[in-house]
């Protein structure tokens, strides 16, 4: 008599108790198994799950590996990796849609800017420079990347920043720019970036409301 597959049936099972219980209820693994469902059409992702949380710790850490790493773990494929890791930067698009729709785009003050800022490092592992572009009633007009570095840092160019000041209309500039498992606080760096961003836009007519440096779930914001 042919052994019986351990295995056979359990996706069944897996979203019946998933729409039973909810995905929030399930176990760590449970719940990473069945997000891989979506690109792991067949096979088990029971096992590829185990060997995720083992490599990384949690599904946190997991979501905000980056693609290399995630590829190094057996049966995790490039699109695989990939999927996992757009999944934290799909979060934080849908929390600023929400954010933008409740508040009108209108960000004026700094903490509608810092909660809306925070947003835009979901999942990422380098640091990344955003310029955020605001119109004469401090509504959003357009956000750009300046720049990606390493995970230490960042190059900049003012003239850059200026330039898409101009472009786009803008009355008031806000930078932002993370520090990848660091503190929120200001380098010297930090400081000496916003004066120069500050001092060209001054000549432009615009002004920089401020510089958000963004460390995990906290932020802080440059004024001076």
């Amino acid at each position: 008599m042919a052994q019986k597959d351990i295995h056979e049936g359990h996706r069944q099972r897996l979203y019946r108790k998933s729409h039973i219980l909810g995905l929030e209820f399930l176990e760590p693994h449970e719940q990473l198994e069945k997000l891989l469902y979506a690109v792991i059409p067949r096979g088990d992702t029971n096992e590829v799950a185990h060997r995720l949380l083992m490599t990384f710790g949690s599904i946190k850490d997991v979501l905000c590996a980056d693609v290399k790493s995630l590829t190094e773990v057996d049966g995790v494929g490039p699109k695989t990796a990939e999927f996992l890791h757009d999944l934290p930067i799909l979060l934080g698009i849908v929390e600023r849609c929400i954010f933008t729709k409740e508040h009108a785009d209108i960000l004026d003050t700094p903490d509608k800017i810092g909660e809306y800022v925070k947003s835009m490092f979901y999942g990422h592992v380098v640091e990344i420079l955003y310029a955020i572009c605001l119109n004469s009633k401090k509504k959003l007009i357009s956000s750009y990347k300046i720049s990606e570095g390493t995970a230490e840092q960042t190059s900049v160019s003012v003239h850059k920043i200026s330039k898409l000041a101009v472009l786009s209309e803008a009355s008031y500039i806000v930078l932002a720019h993370n520090h990848p498992g660091g503190r929120c606080e200001p380098s010297m760096a930090d400081l000496k970036m916003t004066a120069q961003v500050r001092a060209a836009l001054n000549t432009l007519g615009i002004q920089l409301l401020g510089h958000v440096i963004v460390a995990g779930n906290e932020y802080k914001m440059i004024l001076q």
